[in-house]
């Protein structure tokens, strides 16, 4: 009887864990059936988008160079061409800019070509970058301002070029996958752009406060070099804002076709930049207002600030790229100066974020100071402690930032007080770091 109910109760857990066996396998199978389904769908997708435009685009690129045979004739009759960024000769001529489009098909250039010309002006970016990048001049304590006038004109021929870009595409209508591929290069590029033009702004800026802290003298051409890149820097966030809203565009005509996480990028973007800007802004209103002067200034989010949430996806809100994005908004709102720097020290912060706000670090840096000033009244604060809490490489930039701020300090501690009561002490100031 024993051995009976053994084979039995053997039996049935035999063949309860077949059964068992048998139903994973079932599921495994409905699991895999599944993301094959799946995978063909998005392959039969992407297979039936074409890279046709809008239906009532009637528009058909023709121009498979560089630049249309027109414009590089009457171009290259006139030697109108940089040598330094199209060739000696005017080999490597790239279509400008025009306001004025006739609806000629030879005069807009195909994907491939536009492709082609996109990849030429990176390569000029990285051709010339390296040879301007030193900004100051070894042997002496000054800016090398040949340096700067030839990164001038880069950034005028790159503003320029994007904008030919962009116009060709949206001459014939293109939304499809090459087209997106090509805009989303474009804006990486240009956000990239964006971080070297802030970055020598910001270098002229601080080399002209140097100059008045250590030697009591400025240039007196410096105030308008100053006002000259802050125009510079402007038109060319304007471009970049357009740019990144034309591409945004594209997305929404072929949503479907887009990944969620090219559209949490798009969105991350465009606020990271929207905050950038909204700082910036709120920076020179409150110079103007110490300076008597009430004038309305110059918006420069004014194609960043139309963002509709509501047709975002619940996955792409979620997603920790536009996460992040929302954080440092808040962050800004609440003052939490620490949270933000904490944040974009972090590891998951990408260097193209990091473009997006580098414009407006140093004056949320200056808030953290000022407001210190008002809570730690009559405290002190090692340097390098405040180097570490605002991500500061070094302290020469923290010194210059005390002394916009008003926040007097000795060797090694910054000294706060609610009302400045003396100037700020002997500032040790090294150019050649300020980059950083």
């Amino acid at each position: 009887d024993d051995d009976s109910e053994e084979r039995r109760a053997t039996g049935a857990s035999t063949s309860s864990t077949v059964g068992n066996e048998f139903e994973n396998l079932q599921e495994d199978e409905k699991e895999y059936q599944e993301e094959e389904d799946k995978e063909d769908e998005e392959v039969e997708r992407e297979f039936l988008e074409t890279e046709e435009g809008n239906e009532d685009a009637r528009l058909v690129a023709k121009c498979d160079d560089l630049c249309p045979e027109e414009e590089r004739t009457m171009r290259l009759a006139r030697s109108d061409f940089d040598p330094r960024f199209e060739g000696a000769k005017g080999e490597l001529l790239m279509k400008r800019f025009s306001r004025t489009f006739n609806g000629n098909p030879e005069e807009v250039r195909t994907l491939d070509a536009i492709e082609k010309s996109l990849g030429r002006v990176a390569t000029v970016i990285e051709e010339t970058i390296g040879g301007v990048c030193d900004c100051l001049k070894r042997d002496e304590n000054s800016l090398d301002f040949d340096a700067l006038k030839t990164f001038s004109e880069l950034a005028d021929f790159v503003r320029d070029r994007s904008r030919a870009i962009r116009g060709d595409l949206t001459a014939q209508s293109a939304s499809g996958p090459k087209s997106r591929r090509i805009m989303r290069r474009l804006v990486h590029m240009m956000i990239r752009f964006d971080y070297e033009i802030r970055k020598r702004q910001r270098l002229r800026a601080y080399t002209y406060i140097a100059q008045w802290v250590k030697f009591n003298y400025s240039d007196p051409d410096a105030r308008r070099m100053i006002h000259r890149d802050h125009s510079m820097a402007l038109q060319f966030r304007e471009q970049l804002g357009k740019s990144l809203a034309t591409y945004s565009i594209m997305c929404t005509e072929r949503a479907e076709f887009v990944s969620p996480e090219d559209k949490a990028e798009i969105l991350s973007y465009r606020l990271l930049l929207r905050l950038s800007a909204k700082v910036e802004e709120e920076e020179e209103e409150k110079e103007k207002e110490m300076e008597g002067n009430r004038s309305s200034s110059s918006s420069s989010s004014s194609k960043l600030d139309n963002i509709d949430f509501r047709a975002a996806e619940l996955d792409v809100l979620n997603s920790p790229i536009v996460s992040r994005a929302m954080y440092l908004s808040v962050c800004v709102d609440a003052g939490k100066y620490v949270s933000l720097f904490k944040t974009i020290d972090s590891e998951s912060f990408t260097f193209l974020e990091f473009c997006c706000v580098y414009a407006c670090l140093d004056p949320l840096r200056a808030r953290y100071i000022s407001r210190s000033n008002v809570s730690h009244n009559r405290m002190k604060m090692n340097k390098e402690d405040a180097c570490s809490i605002l991500k500061i490489q070094h302290v020469e930039k923290l010194n210059l930032l005390l002394f916009k701020t008003l926040t007097d300090s000795g060797e090694t501690d910054i000294e706060f007080s609610a009302e400045c009561k003396r100037e700020p002490k002997e500032y040790e100031v090294y150019r050649t770091k300020l980059e950083s």
